[in-house]
């Protein structure tokens, strides 16, 4: 099974009256198209109508439904919502009835109302997609890319991904040769003549690096994947270009991209620290997804990174982004 709890950047309004448009939302809302999905989504504040988290688990089988679905269900409800919708994506959705008893069934014993049950046989534009229930809605998808919610999501500079195997490939290990090569090198620099030991030297080399990064011309050679390598393993300068990128919302796609190529150019376990850089910075831009697959690559280099653990912790909950910039900026992670 996999999750992906995303909450969004800032609270948005969903018109209820139209199922089409919210299962359109839905890739904008996860920062990737859901292939064979449950999507459920949180709905509360004044007027009922405010998104909140967003969850999405591969559909289960038949047998697994009861486990599967509670489990998303009451983590949906983390998020004190006051209704919820749920939204079944894949060829053969509109059957899946039994994940939408389970969901509706769980919800209700949490106190929350479900208003929008719906099926889709994917959400790109044109898909089928209908009503679970009496009244049996039926029509064709809306382009995503047309919706309110991602005009809003591209102007705050989300991400819209066409699967989330496209995540998956920008976290992981592009050439073997080139990362074994790189492993021998920090094994001798760890030697006599090593890295020097000045956190002001390190702070510059990781500072120009993301400035040629934000500018897109930043490339990763033996020698500065080495050098940046040996900068993100001292805690402290680590830390410090934590708190840097919390500071500046606006450099985060810039330190995001610096991170990610990271994550593909370093070996385990020095992957583990751009990872969860990559992590943080995803969460400041309230990218769910993207944060739990840069935190799956941190757990598979480094099994119980600290920061990691943290993280996830905040992944897991949710926070939104500005109280994920709040607890980085009120001191060391």
């Amino acid at each position: 099974m996999t999750s992906t709890p995303v909450a969004g950047p800032a609270p948005t309004l969903l018109r209820l009256g139209r199922p089409a448009d919210l299962v359109a939302a839905v890739p904008v809302m996860l920062g990737f198209r859901p292939r064979e999905s449950l999507v459920l989504v949180a709905t509360g504040g004044p007027s009922g109508r405010r998104i909140g988290l967003t969850l999405r688990v591969d559909l289960p089988p038949p047998p697994q439904v009861p486990d599967v679905v509670r489990h998303a269900a009451a983590t949906l409800c983390t998020d004190d919502p006051v209704g919820a919708a749920v939204v079944v994506v894949g060829a053969g959705a509109r059957r899946r009835t039994d994940v939408v008893d389970v969901a509706v069934e769980t919800l209700d014993d949490h106190g929350v109302t479900v208003h929008t049950a719906v099926w889709a046989e994917h959400t790109d534009g044109g898909g089928r997609w209908g009503c679970f229930g009496e009244c049996a809605c039926t029509g064709v998808l809306p382009d995503p890319a047309g919706t309110e919610l991602a005009a809003a999501a591209v102007l705050a500079g989300a991400v819209l991904r066409g699967s989330r195997d496209e995540l998956l490939r920008l976290v992981e290990p592009v050439d073997g040769i080139a990362i074994r090569r790189r492993e021998g090198l920090l094994v001798a620099s760890a030697g006599p003549g090593g890295p020097v030991d000045d956190d002001a030297v390190h702070l510059a080399a990781l500072d120009a690096a993301l400035a040629e990064s934000a500018a897109g011309r930043c490339v990763i050679d033996d020698t500065r994947a080495v050098a940046l390598a040996a900068a993100l393993t001292r805690p402290t300068v680590r830390d410090a270009v934590l708190r840097r990128c919390a500071h500046d919302p606006g450099g985060l796609p810039g330190a995001e991209a610096l991170w990610a190529a990271l994550c593909r150019e370093l070996p385990d376990p020095e992957a583990a620290e751009p990872a969860a850089l990559l992590a943080a910075t995803a969460l400041l831009r309230g990218e769910g997804a993207l944060a739990n697959v840069a935190l799956d690559r941190a757990e598979r280099s480094w099994p119980g990174h600290r920061l990691t653990r943290l993280l996830r912790s905040a992944a897991s909950v949710p926070l939104r982004p500005a109280e994920i910039r709040e607890a980085l900026l009120g001191g060391r992670p």
